[in-house]
């Protein structure tokens, strides 16, 4: 239905909406360019270039503006950089070989002091099995209930003031950022974790004889800890939803179809039947300002690359179309999504999306107490 009212906009502006919303429209799956994975470093390591450039312009010039839009392109590029090119060396889905695979990972890891590639790849397995995901091992799980502090038993404004107070908190930023620090200094890869104490050091004791380390961390520092754990933190919220309880107890293969949504980035364009020129440019200019304000900004910030379509990469996680994701996912879904019981479901608009996993992580209080109760031995 969304999609359907941006037919209302100009030709030339679909390929931006197909971006922004990761919905294409139907007519466009088969005649858009096919990328490869390429293309998603470069652009990833070209939004960090530029946004850097953006952030040091600005404090150079004491130019609040500037910094800021370049601490959001920045962080952008960064945490797609691990979303899409990190994540899928995990998988071994960049290069055909396996080596080049670990390599590109551990120089992303190490660049971006990011989780230790091999501790990564390792976890993300737990985080791929049916029986590890939603529970204490897996990662995401143990991130939004050890460090956002979420509770089943919470209210939805609980859930979120929690949500909101962990991302923006210094101190936790401070805490996330150590831990990066000792996870690489103590990582079992004793080569790559020294190259990239030597590479953070080298960078450091530079900008220090350039008589410039207070640019390096506004510039660079900031945006690879700070930003990348704001965005991470509101990100996690959106990545998975909580089916019915029975499908959490049997964790067949519905629950990889329900515990995965689209989440589309946008709003619905309503223009009311009869609406005269005047009216009709007045509706269409605010959901502009919409798409072109916060919801540019979310996908931008938040749910960078592919991870508004994470669903398909659970449901196929060894395709090599994973870099159109967009066409890709739509394409499953009008064929049907076969062998799955239930082909894709989805929620529009980033806010929509979090508030409804909160609600649905509240009906799954019963499964986590009755998991609670067994490990305790109640």
């Amino acid at each position: 239905m969304i999609r359907h009212s941006m037919r209302a906009l100009p030709g030339f502006m679909q390929p931006f909406l197909s971006w922004l919303t990761a919905k294409p429209l139907p007519e466009d799956i088969n005649q858009v360019r096919r990328l490869k994975p390429v293309h998603h470093i470069l652009v990833s390591a070209g939004l960090i270039a530029f946004g850097v450039m953006l952030s040091g312009i600005g404090y150079l010039y004491g130019s609040p503006g500037p910094w800021l839009l370049g601490f959001v392109v920045a962080t952008g590029g960064i945490k797609q950089m691990q979303v899409m090119i990190c994540h899928n060396c995990a998988h071994d889905m960049v290069f055909e070989q396996r080596e080049w695979n670990l390599r590109l990972g551990r120089l992303i890891s190490g660049v971006l002091m990011l989780k230790p590639f091999d501790i990564y790849k390792h976890e993300h397995t737990l985080h791929h099995s049916s029986r590890t995901l939603l529970t204490d091992d897996d990662d995401t799980l143990s991130y939004l209930q050890g460090v956002v502090g979420l509770k089943p038993s919470d209210s939805i404004a609980m859930m979120w003031a929690k949500l909101v107070t962990t991302a923006m908190s210094p101190l936790v930023m401070l805490r996330a950022a150590w831990g990066r620090l000792k996870a690489t200094a103590t990582a079992p890869n004793r080569a790559v974790s020294a190259l990239t104490l030597i590479f953070w050091t080298t960078l450091a004791w530079l900008a220090v004889a350039l008589g410039h380390f207070d640019l390096f961390v506004m510039a660079w520092v900031i945006p690879v800890f700070a930003g990348y754990h704001i965005s991470t933190t509101f990100r996690l919220a959106a990545e998975h939803t909580w089916p019915g309880i029975d499908v959490l107890e049997r964790r067949g293969i519905d629950f990889i179809c329900e515990s995965t949504t689209g989440v589309f980035i946008g709003e619905e364009l309503r223009i009311p039947d009869g609406a005269g020129g005047v009216r009709r440019g007045a509706h269409i200019g605010l959901w502009l300002i919409k798409m072109l304000g916060f919801h540019l900004f979310i996908r931008l910030f938040v749910m960078v690359g592919d991870t508004p379509c994470h669903d398909y990469h659970h449901r196929r996680p060894r395709s090599k179309d994973w870099p159109n994701y967009i066409t890709a996912r739509e394409r499953d879904r009008l064929e049907g999504a076969h062998p799955f019981p239930t082909n894709y479901t989805d929620y529009w608009g980033y806010i929509h999306a979090v508030t409804t996993n909160f609600r649905k992580f509240q009906q799954a209080l019963p499964y986590y107490a009755d998991r609670l109760a067994t490990t305790k031995g109640f």
